[in-house]
């Protein structure tokens, strides 16, 4: 089958999920229905680009809506109005920019560098009407439309344009991707923060981290073989320290893995310096955060 970059024909099937387990579980731990965006689908695959090495869920069209991120809008985690991501991506804008957040929530990150940075123009893009509404009630500049919308009506616009969380979400990357690129002006950053699938979320069974929420699970080599597709020139990468709000979720994941070590090596993972090489830096970081220049 295609991959989500086209023109890169083959990619591999390395797996599937019951739906009746996804939808089972979405309801135990969030306690929403959805059944409906599978279709009464047995089960969906878990592809892997041949090229990139990036994994897709697949049918592409059972992704969430507005309603399901309406949903998720009332727990206080799901839209962090500032995170170590937002803090890294903060460092590289400077006064006079135009700025453009896509997927941008509540606005945030809009509000907080709008503060910090003086002399800014910053739109976010966000499709979640009721967190559009939020945002636009504390004056923050958001708009209700697409990447691909707002870049085919201001091509070559911004001096940096990011987003948080939100590739993950889509299908159709070639699309979002290109979208972004327009929108940008030569010279321009892109900068892309996504879950790490080669940290300890990726060795964890995290509904979030399966459709309808998220669509693709990215990792550096992937992320990185993306922006070369696109024909990005490398900036930068930073992985996300361990975060207090995800250290149970951490020593959860790793007293799983310690189990199926032999004796000897779960008695020295009590050592600081062997428990780091079993667990280094970048697979306790959540987030990764990648950056190219147009």
């Amino acid at each position: 089958m295609n991959t989500p970059f086209p023109n890169k024909k083959t990619s591999t099937l390395i797996g599937v999920k019951s739906t009746d387990a996804i939808i089972s579980k979405y309801m135990h731990e969030l306690n929403i229905d959805v059944s409906r965006y599978f279709r009464q689908l047995p089960e969906i695959q878990i592809y892997r680009c041949n090229q990139t090495g990036y994994k897709f869920y697949y049918p592409f069209d059972i992704s969430g809506d507005s309603f399901f991120y309406e949903h998720l809008q009332q727990y206080e985690w799901y839209y962090m109005p500032w995170k170590w991501e937002h803090e890294q991506a903060a460092k590289l804008i400077k006064s006079g920019m135009k700025v453009l957040e896509v997927g941008c929530g509540m606005g945030g990150f809009l509000k907080e560098v709008s503060n910090r940075v003086p002399d800014i123009e910053i739109t976010g893009l966000e499709l979640n009407q009721s967190a559009v509404e939020r945002g636009k009630s504390e004056g923050l500049n958001i708009l209700a439309e697409s990447i691909e919308e707002h870049a085919e009506a201001h091509p070559g616009t911004y001096d940096l344009v990011c987003s948080f969380q939100v590739l993950e979400h889509i299908a159709d990357v070639k699309s979002f991707i290109e979208g972004q690129i327009k929108a940008l002006k030569k010279g321009g950053k892109i900068i892309v923060s996504v879950p790490n699938n080669r940290g300890f979320l990726g060795d964890s069974y995290n509904i979030l981290n399966m459709p309808p929420h998220h669509m693709g699970l990215w990792d550096k080599i992937s992320l990185k073989k993306m922006g070369d597709y696109f024909g990005l020139k490398y900036h930068s990468t930073h992985f996300e320290p361990l975060q207090p709000y995800h250290s149970n979720y951490f020593q959860r994941v790793k007293q799983s893995k310690l189990r199926s070590y032999p004796k000897l090596i779960r008695h020295l993972a009590g050592f600081p310096l062997i428990e780091s090489l079993l667990f280094p830096t970048q697979y306790r970081a959540f987030t990764i955060q990648m950056t190219w220049i147009k």
